[in-house]
């Protein structure tokens, strides 16, 4: 469009030049217009340079973005890992003591009853020894009562017989 237009301006005819400088006219417009082609050319062509520098480098800035939240996404993996792993610890050592005091419960209830049997039995024994005291008095006291009895018995049956003696004795024919 500018050619065309810059032709015009060339073929006017108040600006009428000859042959000559209407070809060297033309060719210094066709000169223009190639160094103006060139020029843009050229710029367009460093604009899609700059444009493609500008785009490796907000690819290259995203990459560094997304590098750097990769590396704080995994250091808050790792802390978060970390903590998980004191808190199970933690746990895991909650749980051995409350099995050790259990464990440690059983054997205080264990000792306790063993301690409470020791008792019932020292109870037994002490009952036992009583009851044998009880018995013990009671067959001395029968046999004291036996032996009252019998000798009693012997005495009543010598007083007898020398009751019967004197009886006899008194009663015979030989009496006096």
């Amino acid at each position: 469009m500018k050619r065309v237009a810059l032709l015009a301006l060339l073929f006017t005819p108040h600006l009428a030049w000859g042959q000559s400088s209407i070809g060297d006219q033309i060719n210094a417009v066709d000169s223009a217009q190639q160094r103006h082609d060139y020029m843009a050319q050229q710029a367009w062509q460093a604009q899609a340079r700059q444009q493609a520098a500008a785009q490796a480098a907000a690819q290259a800035s995203r990459r560094r973005a997304q590098a750097a939240a990769n590396a704080r996404e995994a250091e808050r993996q790792r802390r978060l890992d970390a903590r998980q792993a004191r808190d199970d610890a933690y746990e895991d050592k909650l749980r051995d003591l409350e099995l050790q005091e259990r464990s440690l419960d059983v054997q205080s209830k264990k000792t306790v009853v063993s301690r409470q049997n020791d008792i019932i039995d020292s109870n037994i024994r002490s009952q036992d020894a009583s009851t044998d005291l009880t018995h013990s008095k009671a067959d001395a006291t029968r046999n004291v009562s036996q032996g009252t009895k019998t000798l009693l018995e012997k005495q009543g049956s010598q007083a007898e017989l020398e009751g019967q003696a004197a009886v006899k004795k008194e009663s015979g024919w030989f009496s006096r």
